[in-house]
């Protein structure tokens, strides 16, 4: 599998981070308008208007919640072929929350076949070939990070837990 994985620190507690991952109020304010909500098997949608005329919705399904510890769920544009998986991780440390995301890619959910690298002549590693999803690999680079530094804000809006 390929991915990415961030993990960044907050001074609030986990419930609270919580709030905002999963409220999906809260989750519009700093990452996209959506209508989810934090059950198993809950069919969701993360909506853009970021192109217009483009689908740049990303259908989701709730795969796991354990509150307010961990939530997963499957990401999966109109230009990739499978579904990609997001993880939320939270862990309470000295004056906070440990918030870790992994956004995990199946290798065949990149529509381009595999490349080999050449180094002397023989292949000495294997990289994926850009995916066809240009969202996605708007969120691989620098999107996420992005979208985690508005996190802040909506903590200090919401009321403490």
């Amino acid at each position: 599998m390929l991915g990415l994985s961030k993990e960044i620190f907050y001074p609030y507690s986990p419930e609270r981070v919580w709030q905002v991952i999963t409220n999906s109020r809260t989750l519009a304010k700093w990452l996209m308008e959506n209508d989810f909500e934090p059950r198993v098997g809950c069919k969701f949608c993360f909506y853009s208007q970021s192109l217009p005329g483009i689908d740049t919705n990303i259908r989701c399904e709730v795969i796991e919640v354990d509150e307010p510890l961990r939530l997963v769920y499957t990401w999966q544009d109109c230009m990739m072929s499978q579904s990609s998986i997001v993880i939320w991780t939270l862990k309470a440390v000295e004056g906070g929350t440990q918030l870790r995301l992994q956004h995990r890619i199946r290798e065949t959910a990149l529509r381009s076949a595999r490349q080999p690298v050449y180094s002397q002549g023989l292949p000495s590693r294997f990289i994926p070939k850009a995916s066809d999803s240009f969202i996605l690999a708007s969120y691989f680079n620098g999107g996420w990070e992005k979208k985690l530094c508005g996190l802040p804000s909506v903590l200090r809006e919401i009321n403490s837990v």
